[in-house]
């Protein structure tokens, strides 16, 4: 037949258009985030187990989101899922935050951990491919959340970080700076370059042509007009006085002169980020009250705490101490062989500035902090127990102490109280009072012993006690 009827032809010209009243199939949005594009793939299931995807291209900008919103607003997704791309995910997440108000429809935002969205071995890759992976994921529940966004805590992490890069940079500035003096001849011992007197004594070094002890003649005479103070010289004039006939090189003056200049440019950069959050951290009293909890802990200053609390974000979003303290980076790997398991070095998984300041704390509290405190007998009583073993591994185990700590703070918003911090002790007078930590490794050291007798064939009845005991000291643990 080479004619065709009025009425195929209306029907082929005919398009399917979406409509809002075509059951109560739900659909479900993933989204695969770049720099400059954003990869939407739409997925839902109807109940006769067919699927239905559609996916489309957006560029990363107010009008592309715009359009993006457009496309994907009548289909009304119940979740939004997206893959964390340490920045690039913020815009996104923002906006939709912003359409929720507006929405007709309830909608969840999930920002998922890129381990948890990660390809199945084997399987095609590409943007549009990861974006409908993470649809279908989402839609059976096979995706988590993690981390959410919160602006004020974003701010003040970028901040603390930046902060954080200055420091370094500052560092291999005042290493050059040791590096060209000992080139010339002249470094005196503990030179700290920290203080400012020190700056400004090296910078108006490196514009004199004479020699070091012609300079700090000078330096001392009424008439200097250098902003150094003239006591503090005096102090320290043992330091100078055996480089005094040294000259330094014209080169290696000017390179003297131009790390001292980047040096205190970076230290006024970093005086001012400090003033950014102060300003962030006042306007907020909860947040304010927040941090001066964290910072009663000894061994943490208002600075540390407040980073901290920045890098930690909302504490309900760990489910347990546990998940917090592996976050924190303080608890040890778990190796497994057969039926034995025992723990290794310190996990590496983990928020390496938290790490570094739980760290840092502890060891503070373990060899500066002179003040009496539970958490301090605590840190002499680890420290005498782990002396043969050295001293990292009991500021390992302090930090992990401190974690646990900063953990019940934050949850129940109180400062630091150090009646709590303390192990309670089982008493023969007593017997109500819970176990001891050290108490519970004893019980689980035992618990575990007895099982792998238990599973000796040979002994008979000794291996049929040995997993009775064992169920016994279980139950204790859970107990307590």
């Amino acid at each position: 037949m080479h004619g065709t009827r009025k009425g195929d032809k209306q029907m082929a010209s005919t398009t399917f258009k979406f409509s809002e009243d075509m059951g109560n199939m739900q659909f479900y949005c993933g989204l695969d985030i770049h720099k400059h594009q954003l990869e939407v793939a739409i997925f839902g299931r109807d109940d006769s187990g067919h699927e239905f995807t559609k996916d489309e291209l957006f560029s990363m900008d107010p009008e592309g989101l715009k359009s993006f919103w457009g496309f994907v607003k009548p289909y009304r997704p119940v979740m939004f899922a997206m893959e964390a791309t340490n920045v690039y995910h913020h815009m996104v997440a923002l906006f939709l935050d912003e359409q929720k108000k507006s929405a007709k429809w309830t909608f969840e935002c999930m920002i998922v951990p890129p381990a948890d969205a990660a390809s199945l071995p084997g399987k095609p890759k590409n943007d549009r491919v990861d974006a409908e992976r993470l649809a279908r994921y989402v839609a059976a529940g096979l995706l988590h959340g993690g981390k959410p966004i919160v602006l004020p805590l974003e701010d003040l992490r970028a901040l603390f970080r930046a902060a954080w890069h200055l420091e370094c940079e500052m560092t291999a500035m005042k290493n050059r700076i040791k590096k060209q003096l000992d080139r010339g001849g002249f470094r005196p011992e503990k030179l700290n370059l920290d203080a400012t007197w020190v700056r400004d004594f090296l910078h108006g070094l490196a514009g004199y042509e004479g020699t070091v002890g012609s300079y700090f003649t000078t330096c001392m005479n009424d008439t200097s007009t250098r902003p150094i103070s003239k006591k503090l010289l005096e102090k320290n004039r043992s330091l100078f006085e055996r480089f005094f006939d040294v000259q330094l090189s014209l080169a290696e003056r000017a390179l003297v002169r131009q790390e001292i200049v980047e040096l205190e440019f970076k230290t006024a950069r970093k005086a001012l980020l400090a003033v950014d959050v102060d300003r962030i951290i006042m306007v907020r009293p909860a947040l304010k009250q927040l941090v001066e909890n964290v910072a009663s802990i000894p061994g943490i200053s208002m600075y540390t705490a407040t980073w901290l609390v920045a890098e930690i974000g909302p504490i309900q979003r760990y489910p347990s101490v546990k998940n917090f303290v592996s976050y924190c980076g303080c608890c040890a790997r778990e190796v497994s062989s057969a039926n034995v398991v025992y723990s290794a070095h310190l996990t590496r998984r983990s928020n390496k500035h938290v790490r570094t300041m739980l760290f840092n704390a502890a060891k503070s509290v373990c060899t500066i902090i002179k003040g009496d405190s539970a958490l301090k007998t605590y840190a002499q009583r680890v420290i005498a127990r782990k002396s043969l073993r050295g001293p990292k591994l009991s500021w390992c185990i302090v930090a992990q102490k401190i974690a646990r700590i900063i953990y019940g703070i934050m949850c129940s918003n109180m400062p630091f109280d150090s009646t709590k911090a303390c192990n309670l002790k089982k008493h023969h007078d007593d017997p109500g009072k819970v176990l001891s930590f050290a108490d519970k490794k004893t019980l689980r050291r035992a618990r575990n012993a007895l099982r792998r007798v238990a599973t000796i064939d040979n002994l008979k009845l000794i291996s049929l006690k040995a997993k009775v005991f064992a169920d016994a000291l279980d139950d204790a643990l859970r107990e307590n």
